[in-house]
């Protein structure tokens, strides 16, 4: 039960970043959940539009990783 009184008091930055639905810093680091994908192994997230990951299985979800 403490622990979901400590959750809820979480700013609605940090549930966003909790969710992977921050915006990333540029460049960006670690792996995302939400990106763009070309098709090719190759991906970004937005911002950061100019600086390409790879698409990796990070726990049996696509994630575009740097």
């Amino acid at each position: 039960m403490k622990q979901l009184i400590q959750a809820q008091k979480l700013s609605r930055q940090a549930q966003k970043t909790v969710m992977g639905q921050a915006l990333p810093s540029c460049p960006p680091t670690g792996c995302y959940v939400y990106s763009v994908k070309d098709g090719n192994n190759r991906c970004f997230v937005l911002p950061c539009h100019t600086v390409y990951g790879t698409v990796q299985l990070v726990e049996g979800k696509y994630q575009c990783c740097f």
